[in-house]
């Protein structure tokens, strides 16, 4: 077998395995001008990834629809929590100074937007707490914000889902179920 027709069959099995986002998470991890090596430890870990941030947003979106008739339409500006203003801005700094540095989009996914992920997920814990009404808005508001952020940043790299992101966070579980059945979840 020639080895294009080795690499051709090697890319079909990939295809099949992980969800297009990780294997578009994978890619953007390594930068444009370095040569592209990987295993499949990398494509799992991008797969793993990909459905981390896919689950936090489907939590998002789920806890906010809930939450739809508590949000306010009243025109005035938008509130959001300290740690939630703070990770916004830091989120677009880094976002923007990675971006200048020469398309540093491996180190994108990293630092400030991590740090936004487990953000909102402390906010959805925080929400299932009893709270004053005013806190709860505040909560809610800064939600909505940083998801909008987080949108943006995945839009710019190409990653918004094509589907919603049940199926895409469906997708990588069940693969990571299928070809990891040793993994215990």
């Amino acid at each position: 077998m020639s080895k294009s027709l080795g690499n051709f069959f090697t890319i079909c099995q990939i295809t099949q395995r992980y969800h297009p986002l990780a294997l578009r998470y994978f890619l953007i991890n390594t930068h444009y001008r370095s040569p592209l090596n990987y295993s499949i430890v990398q494509l799992e870990g991008a797969s793993n990834a990909i459905f981390y941030i896919y689950q936090t947003l489907k939590d998002c979106q789920d806890g906010l629809l809930q939450l739809q008739e508590e949000i306010p339409n009243d025109g005035k500006p938008v509130r959001t929590t300290p740690d939630a203003k703070e990770c916004i801005s830091k989120l677009r700094n880094e976002f923007q100074v990675k971006m200048s540095d020469d398309l540093s989009t491996s180190l994108i996914l990293t630092g400030a937007f991590l740090e936004v992920l487990k953000l909102v997920n402390n906010l959805l814990t925080m929400l299932k707490k009893k709270q004053q009404k005013q806190q709860r808005l505040l909560v809610i508001q800064s939600l909505k914000e940083i998801k909008k952020e987080v949108m943006k940043v995945l839009d710019v790299l190409g990653l918004q889902p094509p589907c919603s992101y049940t199926e895409v966070s469906g997708f990588t579980y069940y693969t990571m179920l299928r070809f990891m059945p040793s993994v215990k979840f």
